[in-house]
């Protein structure tokens, strides 16, 4: 695929993610190597092409140069000049590029403080950010008030407190391959994880229970809801129940609602896993397609939108 087609695609998702109005645009990985990097720094140069004042930071540790449990090479988090990166303050001395310092927030990490940093070229880094809500949000307060016109953060489905309504606009999730052995198993996985992140408020009339903290298994049998019941959870970050639980609970009557709705914005996709054979890219962007209708899909190394 040309890099011009590569280009086209970055530019599409750009597109429906300034269209949406979102500030802050949550980037979350439906597993590890499922191609989440490459869509956020594919929109970074999009937004850049475009003169759009953007920043970057990530809910803990990525852009490493190795992926830590595979080994396998991943791709480098790049910025260019003149865009905005929060990160701990070690990880701008190995940096491919100079920065000019804007503040250090007194967020420690085991790489020293979250640095606010300019970017005086392009380059890579290895991006280390906050791993709170509060301390992400916070970060990306002070990106927005050094001039970034839009946040990008970066995170993982196992820490997608970053996601939640509260700190985001908007959410992108990856997909891959490197999800599930097979097809149908990268499907189930991206079925739930739709599912979770689409879960609106509660209808009128509804019986409604409110959950205040994570909704788990636990709490289920600690008190186990009644047919006809909904359970609201703060939102999708808040529940912890898989879904053949939550298939469960549907056919038990029950339903799941939230109080602080997310905005699915788009959907990434990456038909290559570690070690694997890389599968058929238009097969796999037609099998997420159909479930993530219509949301809209884009597999940016193959240019397929």
């Amino acid at each position: 695929m040309t890099g011009e087609a590569q280009g086209a695609a970055a530019d599409a998702l750009a597109s429906v993610l300034l269209d949406a109005n979102a500030r802050r645009i949550a980037f979350l990985g439906l597993a590890k190597n499922v191609g989440k990097t490459t869509a956020l720094v594919a929109t970074l140069a999009s937004l850049h092409r475009r003169g759009i004042a953007a920043g970057a930071t990530s809910a803990g540790r990525d852009g490493e140069a190795f992926d830590a449990i595979t080994g396998e090479p991943k791709p480098r988090f790049r910025i260019w000049r003149g865009q905005l990166l929060a990160s701990a303050t070690t990880t701008f001395e190995t940096a491919s590029f100079p920065s000019a310092e804007i503040a250090t927030l007194d967020f420690p990490t085991r790489f020293g403080p979250i640095m606010l940093r300019r970017a005086d070229g392009d380059g890579e880094i290895e991006i280390i950010g906050p791993s709170t809500v509060t301390q992400l949000a916070k970060t990306a307060g002070a990106l927005e008030a050094a001039g970034a016109q839009v946040v990008l953060l970066d995170g993982a489905i196992g820490r997608r407190a970053f996601a939640c309504g509260r700190l985001a606009d908007g959410v992108v999730l990856a997909v891959g391959m490197a999800a599930g052995e097979s097809l149908d198993a990268v499907r189930a996985a991206a079925r739930g994880a739709l599912e979770l992140i689409r879960l609106g408020p509660a209808p009128p009339g509804a019986e409604v229970r409110r959950v205040d903290g994570a909704l788990t298994d636990q709490l289920l049998r600690e008190r186990p809801p009644r047919r006809g019941e909904t359970l609201v959870a703060r939102d999708f970050t808040a529940v912890f129940l898989s879904p053949d639980r939550r298939r469960a609970l549907a056919e038990e009557g029950v339903s799941l609602a939230v109080r602080e709705p997310a905005r699915l914005l788009a959907v990434t996709v990456n038909p290559t896993a570690p070690a694997r054979p890389p599968f058929p890219a238009e097969r796999f962007y037609e099998a997420v397609e159909e479930l993530a209708r219509p949301a809209p899909v884009f597999d940016l190394v193959a240019g397929l939108v």
